[in-house]
């Protein structure tokens, strides 16, 4: 597992001091996809530069495996490096390099014996989809299969932990997606646990299952992603996950509005033929929204009530009767 305990970033500068990350406390579970998720300039990219020392703390622990790696030097900050892989949005291939030559760079590094390196580099290409591409350089492969060579390359040393800062910002929406089920697969049959910096919800949403949303170089909130989408906390959480619903309701109503929340089996209830049909309660829908996360449908929708306190009642009592959580604040 890793962990952060007061984790502070600060850059110093001609004009003063910037602060990238202050007293952040997070903990990343073994085996998890775990999304770091926040607007520009929140410290995500820094978050994750720390964890490997590329970043070293201004002051905090980054504990890995019960281990505090930023008193760490030398060999064993090198041994460390080799259990944490680490992916770029650039992709940062060595353009002189073959695909398969750039797999077997790290290997190299460590001295494994050519034969041993040879076929682990078979078995990386072969993971990544890329056997028949081996001997094409850089400069002849798209962009998805440039990030597929750099995923195969970080996963070389046989690392426990996969680092991915914003690997798939620079990608079309289908090569997005076949990246990141790639990556699910690696979690899912490696069991490495990989830690995605992103600024796109949708890319937690397809892949993690564990998020902490940043905001203003601070953890605002962290949770499993069912639980953070269904019911984000903090204004920036709903601000990220919810822009449709905000902009859709903004000076919309009269009052009387309620916010449905669908988390997973609940999301195949008939809530607005229901209050009309079964309590005589007629509801205007402004937004309506559903996704899937892990294999359920999550989703929110705003209703608007009429100005009846005795219907508004009935149509709570409904919501609650069909386990259809609501909220009164939007």
């Amino acid at each position: 597992m890793i962990a952060l305990k007061n984790l502070t970033k600060i850059y110093p500068s001609k004009t003063g001091e910037t602060v990238a990350l202050e007293n952040v406390d997070l903990e990343i579970p073994d085996g998890s996809v775990f999304g770091v998720i926040g607007l520009s300039g929140a410290g995500k990219s820094t978050l994750v530069r720390c964890l490997n020392l590329l970043e070293k703390p201004t002051r905090g622990q980054v504990i890995i495996d019960g281990e505090d790696v930023t008193a760490l030097s030398g060999k064993r900050l090198r041994a460390l490096r080799r259990s944490v892989g680490m992916i770029f949005q650039s992709f940062n291939l060595l353009e002189q390099r073959t695909a398969a030559a750039n797999v077997r760079f790290p290997l190299e590094l460590g001295k494994i014996p050519r034969e041993e390196a040879k076929r682990r580099v078979g078995e990386l290409l072969s993971l990544v989809g890329l056997s028949e591409k081996a001997d094409f350089y850089p400069s002849q492969l798209s962009g998805g299969q440039k990030q597929r060579v750099a995923i195969a390359r970080a996963l070389a040393t046989e690392p426990k932990y996969l680092l991915c800062d914003e690997a798939t910002s620079a990608l079309d929406p289908a090569t997005t997606e076949s990246v990141l089920q790639l990556l699910k697969k690696i979690n899912r049959e490696l069991g490495v646990t990989i830690v995605v910096i992103t600024h796109e919800m949708k890319v937690v949403e397809s892949v993690c299952t564990h998020v902490a949303v940043l905001d203003q170089s601070r953890v605002a909130e962290a949770g499993k992603v069912e639980d953070i989408f269904s019911f984000p906390q903090s204004e920036i959480a709903k601000r990220l996950i919810l822009p449709d619903l905000i902009r859709s309701v903004a000076g919309s109503g009269k009052g009387n509005q309620l916010r449905l929340v669908f988390h997973g089996d609940a999301s195949d209830t008939p809530v607005i033929s229901g209050l009309a049909s079964e309590c005589g309660v007629p509801a205007n829908i402004l937004f309506a929204d559903t996704r899937r996360i892990d294999g359920k449908t999550f989703g929110h929708m705003v209703i608007e009530l009429p100005e009846n306190e005795a219907q508004i009642a009935a149509a709570k009592q409904y919501l609650t009767s069909k386990s259809v959580t609501f909220k009164e604040e939007i």
